[in-house]
């Protein structure tokens, strides 16, 4: 067994709630337990902050050794912190919008957080502030933010022939996080539970702030990770992700334990991989529904396997994309000459592609 999938399960026992505590602290006390691993990987997932707030509510803190205990701490103190003023912002902007009648609904971590979901709030990493806005206000919505002292971040000019899920991203500095108003969920993907219609139609106010009905936050919580972020194409697993969905689901059993959410969610191909792979890690979400997912098992045990078969994949891809740019090139004028003028920047991206397939990035192999 590789040392990734022993850091990984020691991982998923600490932000489970069906591990007993007994059982993790037995885990977390024997000499082999990799606590640089840990913390490299819980990095690299964005859970840190997660993995500290959860040991404190299991009341086991004690076992972490001191100087990790004092550095963990402290980034999870600046996440709150950061959390705390995220909070303000998205209250600022909710109002904003409600004033202009704009119809909206906030996405992904600020609508978990505003919804009050986390025992607490330094328990979530956020990047930025996803707002899903009706298609017929985006250009409203995003001239209202100028008039707000936010500004777009440039685009490549690639902006104007592939239409991209979100408008470009807005930032000020009177503000911590910046705003990204989404066009839509997803890049190529439709599901019509999941449209933009039915996202806004159903949307709920919680602490006087739109965001997503349950289902719809845990269906765009997976579909997000395993379509946008590429999870299902590589067979990877995101905490980030996978704690949200505990979070989300657990509370659809408090009000309504007899219902089977994972039942519902599980005829779709990317969701049911999502509580494959969970399962291999985590008992909470185990039936006869959900099964494991015998290649991620392969790949976390074997990461040069794993490593080779991501750098086949990602060549394959580039390989794809730059046909489409070809075709492109020869067909469109208007490309033709954007490209040119632009072929600096994209000579350097190309080189960068093509050059490391034949080595084995060194972070893929870490054991």
């Amino acid at each position: 067994m590789s040392k990734r999938f022993t850091t990984y399960q020691t991982i998923a026992d600490i932000l489970s709630f069906t591990t007993s505590n007994t059982s993790l602290e037995a885990t977390l006390r024997t000499a082999d337990v990799d606590w640089d691993a840990i913390v490299v990987h819980g990095s690299r997932q964005l859970v840190i902050p997660t993995l500290y707030c959860r040991l404190k509510q299991r009341q086991l803190l004690h076992l972490l050794p001191e100087d990790l205990d004092l550095y963990l701490h402290d980034i999870t103190s600046q996440n709150r912190k950061r959390n705390r003023a995220i909070l303000k912002e998205v209250t600022v902007l909710s109002t904003l919008f409600k004033k202009h009648h704009i119809e909206h609904v906030f996405l992904k971590g600020a609508a978990l957080l505003a919804s009050g979901y986390y025992e607490d709030i330094a328990e979530r990493m956020i990047g930025d502030i996803d707002i899903l806005v009706a298609t017929n206000q985006l250009d409203k919505a995003f001239e209202l933010l100028q008039q707000h002292s936010f500004k777009p971040i440039p685009l490549t000019f690639g902006d104007k022939y592939f239409e991209h899920k979100h408008l470009p991203r807005m930032t000020t500095n009177k503000f911590i996080a910046a705003i990204e108003l989404h066009r839509k969920l997803f890049v190529t993907y439709t599901k019509k539970e999941l449209s933009n219609a039915l996202v806004l139609n159903n949307k709920r106010i919680q602490n006087d702030v739109f965001v997503p009905s349950t289902q719809h936050l845990i269906e765009h919580n997976i579909l997000n990770h395993e379509i946008n972020d590429e999870g299902y194409r590589y067979q990877r697993i995101n905490f980030r992700s996978v704690y949200d969905t505990l979070i989300l689901c657990k509370s659809i059993y408090i009000v309504q334990p007899s219902r089977n959410i994972i039942k519902e969610l599980c005829e779709n191909k990317y969701v049911r991989n999502h509580f494959n792979k969970t399962n291999v890690l985590l008992n909470d979400f185990e039936n006869e529904y959900s099964k494991q997912a015998k290649l991620f098992i392969v790949l976390l045990k074997n990461l040069k396997f794993n490593a080779c078969l991501c750098h086949f994949i990602k060549g394959f891809q580039s390989i794809k994309l730059l046909l489409n740019r070809i075709i492109l090139v020869l067909t469109n004028r208007d490309y033709r000459s954007d490209a040119y003028r632009d072929r600096h920047r994209l000579t350097a991206i190309l080189k960068e592609k093509l050059k490391v397939n034949l080595i084995i990035n060194n972070n893929s192999l870490t054991k």
